[in-house]
Protein backbone atom coordinates (compact mmCIF):
# COMPACT_ATOMS: atom_id res chain seq x y z
CA UNK A 1 0.00 0.00 0.00
CA UNK A 2 1.08 3.58 -0.66
CA UNK A 3 2.84 5.28 2.25
CA UNK A 4 1.43 8.69 1.29
CA UNK A 5 -2.13 7.65 2.16
CA UNK A 6 -3.12 5.67 5.25
CA UNK A 7 -5.29 3.21 3.34
CA UNK A 8 -5.54 0.86 6.31
CA UNK A 9 -7.38 3.52 8.31
CA UNK A 10 -9.78 4.39 5.48
CA UNK A 11 -10.38 0.74 4.60
CA UNK A 12 -11.25 -0.14 8.21
CA UNK A 13 -13.61 2.85 8.39
CA UNK A 14 -15.29 1.83 5.15
CA UNK A 15 -15.74 -1.80 6.21
CA UNK A 16 -17.30 -0.76 9.53
CA UNK A 17 -19.56 1.76 7.81
CA UNK A 18 -20.70 -0.76 5.19
CA UNK A 19 -21.51 -3.27 7.92
CA UNK A 20 -23.58 -0.88 10.01
CA UNK A 21 -25.26 0.65 6.95
CA UNK A 22 -26.15 -2.77 5.55
CA UNK A 23 -27.58 -3.90 8.89
CA UNK A 24 -29.69 -0.74 9.13
CA UNK A 25 -30.89 -1.08 5.54
CA UNK A 26 -31.68 -4.76 6.13
CA UNK A 27 -33.79 -3.99 9.19
CA UNK A 28 -35.70 -1.17 7.49
CA UNK A 29 -36.19 -2.92 4.15
CA UNK A 30 -37.23 -6.21 5.74
CA UNK A 31 -39.82 -4.43 7.87
CA UNK A 32 -41.18 -2.58 4.82
CA UNK A 33 -41.14 -5.77 2.76
CA UNK A 34 -43.11 -7.74 5.36
CA UNK A 35 -45.56 -4.88 5.75
CA UNK A 36 -46.15 -4.66 1.98
CA UNK A 37 -46.23 -8.43 1.60
CA UNK A 38 -49.35 -8.63 3.78
CA UNK A 39 -51.15 -6.70 1.02
CA UNK A 40 -49.59 -8.38 -2.05
CA UNK A 41 -51.68 -11.53 -2.26
CA UNK A 42 -51.37 -11.70 -6.05
CA UNK A 43 -47.70 -12.68 -5.85
CA UNK A 44 -48.49 -15.89 -3.94
CA UNK A 45 -50.08 -17.25 -7.13
CA UNK A 46 -46.61 -17.43 -8.65
CA UNK A 47 -44.89 -20.56 -7.34
CA UNK A 48 -41.31 -19.47 -8.05
CA UNK A 49 -41.66 -16.07 -6.35
CA UNK A 50 -43.30 -17.75 -3.37
CA UNK A 51 -40.45 -20.26 -3.13
CA UNK A 52 -37.87 -17.46 -3.20
CA UNK A 53 -39.75 -15.61 -0.46
CA UNK A 54 -39.98 -18.65 1.82
CA UNK A 55 -36.28 -19.42 1.40
CA UNK A 56 -35.27 -15.82 2.10
CA UNK A 57 -37.37 -15.66 5.25
CA UNK A 58 -35.76 -18.90 6.40
CA UNK A 59 -32.31 -17.32 5.94
CA UNK A 60 -33.33 -14.28 7.96
CA UNK A 61 -34.64 -16.50 10.74
CA UNK A 62 -31.42 -18.49 10.67
CA UNK A 63 -29.37 -15.31 11.02
CA UNK A 64 -31.47 -14.16 13.96
CA UNK A 65 -30.91 -17.42 15.82
CA UNK A 66 -27.18 -17.66 15.13
CA UNK A 67 -25.34 -14.33 15.09
CA UNK A 68 -22.02 -16.15 14.80
CA UNK A 69 -23.19 -18.00 11.69
CA UNK A 70 -23.46 -14.99 9.41
CA UNK A 71 -20.75 -16.21 7.02
CA UNK A 72 -22.73 -19.30 6.07
CA UNK A 73 -25.94 -17.26 5.86
CA UNK A 74 -24.13 -14.85 3.52
CA UNK A 75 -23.05 -17.65 1.18
CA UNK A 76 -26.57 -19.07 1.05
CA UNK A 77 -28.01 -15.58 0.46
CA UNK A 78 -25.65 -15.06 -2.46
CA UNK A 79 -26.71 -18.37 -3.99
CA UNK A 80 -30.38 -17.41 -3.60
CA UNK A 81 -29.74 -13.95 -5.07
CA UNK A 82 -28.09 -15.54 -8.11
CA UNK A 83 -31.16 -17.71 -8.68
CA UNK A 84 -33.37 -14.63 -8.38
CA UNK A 85 -31.08 -12.76 -10.79
CA UNK A 86 -31.47 -15.48 -13.43
CA UNK A 87 -35.25 -15.19 -13.22
CA UNK A 88 -35.15 -11.38 -13.20
CA UNK A 89 -32.97 -11.35 -16.32
CA UNK A 90 -35.65 -13.35 -18.13
CA UNK A 91 -38.30 -10.92 -16.92
CA UNK A 92 -36.28 -7.88 -18.04
CA UNK A 93 -35.88 -9.35 -21.52
CA UNK A 94 -39.59 -10.11 -21.62
CA UNK A 95 -40.59 -6.65 -20.37
CA UNK A 96 -38.43 -4.90 -22.95
CA UNK A 97 -39.80 -7.10 -25.72
CA UNK A 98 -43.41 -6.47 -24.64
CA UNK A 99 -42.67 -2.73 -24.50
CA UNK A 100 -41.89 -2.88 -28.21
CA UNK A 101 -45.32 -4.36 -28.90
CA UNK A 102 -46.87 -1.64 -26.74
CA UNK A 103 -44.93 0.95 -28.74
CA UNK A 104 -46.34 -0.45 -31.99
CA UNK A 105 -49.95 -0.59 -30.74
CA UNK A 106 -49.85 2.97 -29.41
CA UNK A 107 -48.84 4.26 -32.84
CA UNK A 108 -51.47 2.44 -34.87
CA UNK A 109 -54.01 4.88 -36.38
CA UNK A 110 -57.38 4.89 -34.61
CA UNK A 111 -60.39 4.68 -36.92
CA UNK A 112 -62.50 7.81 -36.78
CA UNK A 113 -59.94 9.70 -34.69
CA UNK A 114 -59.60 13.41 -35.38
CA UNK A 115 -57.41 16.04 -33.80
CA UNK A 116 -55.72 19.29 -34.68
CA UNK A 117 -52.08 18.47 -35.24
CA UNK A 118 -49.85 21.56 -35.40
CA UNK A 119 -47.34 22.09 -38.19
CA UNK A 120 -44.17 19.99 -37.97
CA UNK A 121 -42.20 23.18 -37.43
CA UNK A 122 -44.33 24.24 -34.46
CA UNK A 123 -44.34 20.70 -33.02
CA UNK A 124 -40.54 20.56 -33.29
CA UNK A 125 -40.21 23.85 -31.43
CA UNK A 126 -42.52 22.59 -28.65
CA UNK A 127 -40.44 19.41 -28.32
CA UNK A 128 -37.20 21.37 -28.19
CA UNK A 129 -38.53 23.71 -25.49
CA UNK A 130 -39.57 20.69 -23.45
CA UNK A 131 -36.15 19.04 -23.76
CA UNK A 132 -34.21 22.13 -22.72
CA UNK A 133 -36.70 23.42 -20.12
CA UNK A 134 -34.32 22.69 -17.25
CA UNK A 135 -30.72 23.75 -16.70
CA UNK A 136 -29.41 20.31 -15.83
CA UNK A 137 -27.29 18.41 -18.36
CA UNK A 138 -28.12 14.99 -16.90
CA UNK A 139 -31.87 15.63 -17.22
CA UNK A 140 -31.44 17.18 -20.67
CA UNK A 141 -29.56 14.09 -21.89
CA UNK A 142 -32.29 11.81 -20.56
CA UNK A 143 -34.90 13.99 -22.26
CA UNK A 144 -33.01 13.77 -25.55
CA UNK A 145 -32.79 9.97 -25.28
CA UNK A 146 -36.51 9.81 -24.50
CA UNK A 147 -37.32 12.04 -27.49
CA UNK A 148 -35.24 9.83 -29.78
CA UNK A 149 -37.24 6.82 -28.54
CA UNK A 150 -40.65 8.47 -28.96
CA UNK A 151 -40.13 10.21 -32.31
CA UNK A 152 -41.00 8.40 -35.55
CA UNK A 153 -38.07 6.53 -37.11
CA UNK A 154 -37.86 6.90 -40.86
CA UNK A 155 -34.23 6.48 -41.82
CA UNK A 156 -32.24 4.13 -44.01
CA UNK A 157 -30.53 1.15 -42.44
CA UNK A 158 -27.19 2.51 -43.63
CA UNK A 159 -27.64 5.70 -41.62
CA UNK A 160 -29.08 3.77 -38.69
CA UNK A 161 -26.08 1.46 -38.45
CA UNK A 162 -23.67 4.38 -38.89
CA UNK A 163 -25.22 6.06 -35.85
CA UNK A 164 -25.01 2.84 -33.82
CA UNK A 165 -21.37 2.31 -34.76
CA UNK A 166 -20.35 5.90 -34.02
CA UNK A 167 -22.23 5.75 -30.71
CA UNK A 168 -20.36 2.61 -29.69
CA UNK A 169 -17.04 4.28 -30.51
CA UNK A 170 -17.67 6.63 -27.60
CA UNK A 171 -16.82 3.67 -25.34
CA UNK A 172 -13.23 3.48 -26.64
CA UNK A 173 -10.93 3.99 -23.67
CA UNK A 174 -13.59 3.10 -21.08
CA UNK A 175 -13.62 -0.01 -18.90
CA UNK A 176 -14.54 -3.21 -20.72
CA UNK A 177 -17.34 -3.99 -18.28
CA UNK A 178 -19.03 -0.66 -19.16
CA UNK A 179 -19.19 -1.65 -22.84
CA UNK A 180 -20.44 -5.12 -21.92
CA UNK A 181 -23.18 -3.60 -19.78
CA UNK A 182 -24.21 -1.35 -22.70
CA UNK A 183 -24.39 -4.36 -25.05
CA UNK A 184 -26.51 -6.30 -22.56
CA UNK A 185 -28.94 -3.38 -22.19
CA UNK A 186 -28.94 -2.75 -25.95
CA UNK A 187 -29.88 -6.35 -26.77
CA UNK A 188 -32.60 -6.31 -24.12
CA UNK A 189 -34.15 -2.94 -25.03
CA UNK A 190 -34.25 -3.81 -28.74
CA UNK A 191 -35.97 -7.11 -28.02
CA UNK A 192 -33.09 -9.17 -29.41
CA UNK A 193 -32.76 -11.21 -26.22
CA UNK A 194 -36.49 -11.13 -25.47
CA UNK A 195 -37.69 -12.69 -28.72
CA UNK A 196 -36.84 -16.20 -27.54
CA UNK A 197 -38.40 -15.57 -24.10
CA UNK A 198 -41.66 -14.48 -25.70
CA UNK A 199 -41.79 -17.63 -27.85
CA UNK A 200 -41.96 -19.74 -24.67
CA UNK A 201 -45.50 -18.50 -23.98
CA UNK A 202 -48.56 -19.90 -25.74
CA UNK A 203 -50.35 -16.60 -25.09
CA UNK A 204 -48.75 -13.19 -24.80
CA UNK A 205 -48.20 -12.48 -21.06
CA UNK A 206 -49.62 -9.39 -19.40
CA UNK A 207 -46.98 -6.65 -19.13
CA UNK A 208 -48.38 -5.30 -15.86
CA UNK A 209 -48.21 -8.68 -14.13
CA UNK A 210 -44.67 -9.27 -15.40
CA UNK A 211 -43.64 -5.89 -13.96
CA UNK A 212 -45.18 -6.76 -10.58
CA UNK A 213 -43.15 -9.98 -10.45
CA UNK A 214 -40.01 -8.10 -11.49
CA UNK A 215 -40.37 -5.53 -8.70
CA UNK A 216 -41.17 -8.21 -6.12
CA UNK A 217 -38.09 -10.27 -6.98
CA UNK A 218 -35.92 -7.16 -6.87
CA UNK A 219 -37.15 -6.54 -3.31
CA UNK A 220 -36.00 -10.03 -2.38
CA UNK A 221 -32.63 -9.58 -4.10
CA UNK A 222 -31.98 -6.31 -2.27
CA UNK A 223 -32.48 -8.03 1.10
CA UNK A 224 -30.15 -10.84 -0.02
CA UNK A 225 -27.45 -8.28 -0.78
CA UNK A 226 -27.61 -6.83 2.73
CA UNK A 227 -27.29 -10.33 4.17
CA UNK A 228 -24.23 -10.84 1.96
CA UNK A 229 -22.56 -7.63 3.15
CA UNK A 230 -23.10 -8.43 6.81
CA UNK A 231 -21.73 -11.96 6.43
CA UNK A 232 -18.83 -10.91 4.20
CA UNK A 233 -17.48 -8.28 6.60
CA UNK A 234 -14.66 -9.44 8.85
CA UNK A 235 -15.45 -11.44 11.98
CA UNK A 236 -13.86 -8.72 14.13
CA UNK A 237 -16.23 -6.14 12.65
CA UNK A 238 -19.30 -8.28 13.30
CA UNK A 239 -18.24 -9.00 16.88
CA UNK A 240 -17.33 -5.38 17.55
CA UNK A 241 -20.74 -4.19 16.37
CA UNK A 242 -22.80 -6.88 18.10
CA UNK A 243 -24.22 -4.58 20.78
CA UNK A 244 -24.68 -1.68 18.36
CA UNK A 245 -26.97 -3.71 16.07
CA UNK A 246 -29.12 -5.26 18.82
CA UNK A 247 -31.89 -2.75 18.21
CA UNK A 248 -31.82 -3.64 14.53
CA UNK A 249 -32.03 -7.33 15.33
CA UNK A 250 -35.07 -6.59 17.48
CA UNK A 251 -36.73 -4.79 14.56
CA UNK A 252 -36.07 -7.72 12.23
CA UNK A 253 -37.58 -10.12 14.80
CA UNK A 254 -40.70 -7.97 15.08
CA UNK A 255 -40.96 -7.86 11.28
CA UNK A 256 -40.91 -11.64 11.04
CA UNK A 257 -44.24 -11.97 12.89
CA UNK A 258 -45.84 -8.65 12.11
CA UNK A 259 -49.11 -7.94 13.92
CA UNK A 260 -50.69 -4.91 15.58
CA UNK A 261 -48.65 -5.23 18.78
CA UNK A 262 -45.40 -5.88 16.89
CA UNK A 263 -46.07 -2.95 14.57
CA UNK A 264 -46.40 -0.59 17.54
CA UNK A 265 -43.08 -1.73 19.02
CA UNK A 266 -41.45 -1.63 15.61
CA UNK A 267 -42.57 1.97 15.11
CA UNK A 268 -40.74 2.96 18.29
CA UNK A 269 -37.50 1.46 17.01
CA UNK A 270 -38.01 3.05 13.62
CA UNK A 271 -38.38 6.43 15.29
CA UNK A 272 -35.10 5.97 17.16
CA UNK A 273 -33.29 5.28 13.87
CA UNK A 274 -34.34 8.57 12.29
CA UNK A 275 -31.36 10.36 10.76
CA UNK A 276 -28.85 7.55 11.35
CA UNK A 277 -29.16 6.15 7.84
CA UNK A 278 -28.46 9.57 6.33
CA UNK A 279 -25.45 10.12 8.60
CA UNK A 280 -23.84 6.83 7.57
CA UNK A 281 -24.67 7.34 3.90
CA UNK A 282 -22.90 10.70 3.93
CA UNK A 283 -19.65 9.07 5.10
CA UNK A 284 -19.54 6.50 2.32
CA UNK A 285 -18.70 8.57 -0.83
CA UNK A 286 -15.45 10.01 0.56
CA UNK A 287 -14.32 6.60 1.80
CA UNK A 288 -15.23 4.97 -1.52
CA UNK A 289 -13.19 7.62 -3.32
CA UNK A 290 -10.12 6.44 -1.37
CA UNK A 291 -10.87 2.85 -2.37
CA UNK A 292 -11.29 3.82 -6.05
CA UNK A 293 -8.04 5.78 -5.94
CA UNK A 294 -6.19 2.78 -4.56
CA UNK A 295 -7.61 0.39 -7.15
CA UNK A 296 -6.83 2.74 -10.04
CA UNK A 297 -3.27 3.36 -8.84
CA UNK A 298 -2.41 -0.32 -8.44
CA UNK A 299 -1.22 -2.75 -11.08
CA UNK A 300 -1.35 -6.50 -10.82
CA UNK A 301 -2.76 -8.08 -7.66
CA UNK A 302 -4.93 -5.98 -5.34
CA UNK A 303 -4.78 -6.37 -1.57
CA UNK A 304 -7.31 -8.79 -0.05
CA UNK A 305 -8.94 -5.95 1.89
CA UNK A 306 -9.36 -3.86 -1.27
CA UNK A 307 -10.96 -6.82 -3.07
CA UNK A 308 -13.33 -7.36 -0.13
CA UNK A 309 -14.31 -3.71 0.03
CA UNK A 310 -14.91 -3.51 -3.72
CA UNK A 311 -17.18 -6.54 -3.36
CA UNK A 312 -19.08 -4.84 -0.52
CA UNK A 313 -19.31 -1.62 -2.54
CA UNK A 314 -20.93 -3.45 -5.43
CA UNK A 315 -23.33 -5.24 -3.10
CA UNK A 316 -24.35 -1.90 -1.58
CA UNK A 317 -24.66 -0.13 -4.95
CA UNK A 318 -27.93 0.62 -6.72
CA UNK A 319 -27.13 -2.20 -9.15
CA UNK A 320 -28.68 -5.22 -7.42
CA UNK A 321 -26.97 -7.75 -9.67
CA UNK A 322 -23.55 -6.16 -10.14
CA UNK A 323 -20.69 -8.50 -11.02
CA UNK A 324 -18.83 -9.18 -7.76
CA UNK A 325 -15.53 -10.30 -9.33
CA UNK A 326 -12.89 -7.60 -8.82
CA UNK A 327 -10.17 -7.15 -11.41
CA UNK A 328 -7.94 -4.32 -12.53
CA UNK A 329 -10.03 -2.65 -15.31
CA UNK A 330 -9.36 -3.55 -18.96
CA UNK A 331 -9.81 -0.69 -21.42
CA UNK A 332 -11.82 -0.91 -24.64
CA UNK A 333 -9.96 -0.34 -27.92
CA UNK A 334 -11.25 0.32 -31.44
CA UNK A 335 -10.81 -3.31 -32.51
CA UNK A 336 -13.09 -4.45 -29.69
CA UNK A 337 -15.77 -1.94 -30.66
CA UNK A 338 -15.60 -2.98 -34.32
CA UNK A 339 -16.01 -6.62 -33.35
CA UNK A 340 -18.92 -6.04 -30.95
CA UNK A 341 -20.66 -3.76 -33.45
CA UNK A 342 -20.42 -6.47 -36.10
CA UNK A 343 -22.10 -8.95 -33.79
CA UNK A 344 -24.91 -6.53 -32.91
CA UNK A 345 -25.43 -5.60 -36.56
CA UNK A 346 -25.80 -9.24 -37.49
CA UNK A 347 -28.39 -9.84 -34.78
CA UNK A 348 -30.36 -6.74 -35.74
CA UNK A 349 -30.31 -7.63 -39.45
CA UNK A 350 -31.69 -11.07 -38.63
CA UNK A 351 -34.43 -9.56 -36.43
CA UNK A 352 -35.37 -7.04 -39.15
CA UNK A 353 -35.91 -9.90 -41.61
CA UNK A 354 -38.35 -11.62 -39.23
CA UNK A 355 -40.23 -8.54 -38.02
CA UNK A 356 -42.78 -6.37 -39.80
CA UNK A 357 -42.17 -2.70 -40.56
CA UNK A 358 -43.82 -1.35 -37.39
CA UNK A 359 -41.88 -3.68 -35.08
CA UNK A 360 -38.62 -2.95 -36.88
CA UNK A 361 -39.17 0.78 -36.40
CA UNK A 362 -39.80 0.15 -32.71
CA UNK A 363 -36.52 -1.78 -32.49
CA UNK A 364 -34.68 1.05 -34.21
CA UNK A 365 -36.15 3.64 -31.84
CA UNK A 366 -35.12 1.55 -28.84
CA UNK A 367 -31.62 1.05 -30.28
CA UNK A 368 -31.04 4.76 -30.94
CA UNK A 369 -32.25 5.76 -27.48
CA UNK A 370 -29.92 3.19 -25.88
CA UNK A 371 -26.85 5.01 -27.19
CA UNK A 372 -24.98 7.79 -25.40
CA UNK A 373 -26.37 11.12 -26.65
CA UNK A 374 -24.93 11.52 -30.14
CA UNK A 375 -25.77 15.19 -30.77
CA UNK A 376 -23.13 17.91 -30.46
CA UNK A 377 -25.40 20.95 -30.31
CA UNK A 378 -28.95 22.12 -29.79
CA UNK A 379 -29.17 22.74 -33.55
CA UNK A 380 -28.42 19.06 -34.25
CA UNK A 381 -31.18 18.05 -31.85
CA UNK A 382 -33.60 20.44 -33.55
CA UNK A 383 -32.68 19.09 -36.99
CA UNK A 384 -33.21 15.49 -35.85
CA UNK A 385 -36.62 16.28 -34.35
CA UNK A 386 -37.76 18.20 -37.43
CA UNK A 387 -36.51 15.51 -39.81
CA UNK A 388 -38.27 12.77 -37.81
CA UNK A 389 -41.58 14.65 -37.95
CA UNK A 390 -41.23 15.65 -41.62
CA UNK A 391 -40.52 12.08 -42.69
CA UNK A 392 -43.70 10.68 -41.08
CA UNK A 393 -47.15 11.01 -42.67
CA UNK A 394 -49.01 9.36 -39.75
CA UNK A 395 -50.44 12.25 -37.70
CA UNK A 396 -51.55 9.86 -34.94
CA UNK A 397 -47.99 8.59 -34.53
CA UNK A 398 -46.57 12.10 -34.47
CA UNK A 399 -49.20 13.29 -31.99
CA UNK A 400 -48.46 10.32 -29.72
CA UNK A 401 -44.71 11.01 -29.87
CA UNK A 402 -45.04 14.72 -29.06
CA UNK A 403 -47.55 14.06 -26.25
CA UNK A 404 -45.30 11.45 -24.63
CA UNK A 405 -42.26 13.72 -24.86
CA UNK A 406 -44.13 16.61 -23.25
CA UNK A 407 -45.49 14.34 -20.52
CA UNK A 408 -41.98 13.10 -19.73
CA UNK A 409 -40.70 16.66 -19.60
CA UNK A 410 -43.40 17.64 -17.11
CA UNK A 411 -42.46 14.73 -14.84
CA UNK A 412 -38.79 15.79 -14.83
CA UNK A 413 -39.71 19.38 -13.94
CA UNK A 414 -41.85 18.16 -11.02
CA UNK A 415 -38.96 16.11 -9.68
Amino acid sequence: MSKSVNYEFYFNELENTYFELAFTELALDYYCFKERDLERKDISKDGMSEDFRVRLEALVEKALKDYDGWEETSREAEGLKNEIRDEVEKLVKLIDRLELDKYVVEREPVEGESFDYPSNDEAAKVVLRSIFAVNDNAIINEQIKNAVYELPVRMTKVRFFDIIKNGMKLYIGSDRDILERFIYMFESSTGLSGDEELKKFEEKPDLTNIRIRYEYLNDLAGICNYLCVIGSAGKAVREGKREDVQKLLDLIKLSSSLNESDAENAEKILGSLEGKLEDMSMKVPALEAKLAGYIESETGELSEKAVLLERLRRLMSSSLYADLDTEVPENVDETTVEKEFGVLQGKLEAAFKEGDRALNRARMAAALSSLPVFFNSRTEVMNYVREALDSCSNNHEKNMAVSNILASGSEDMEE
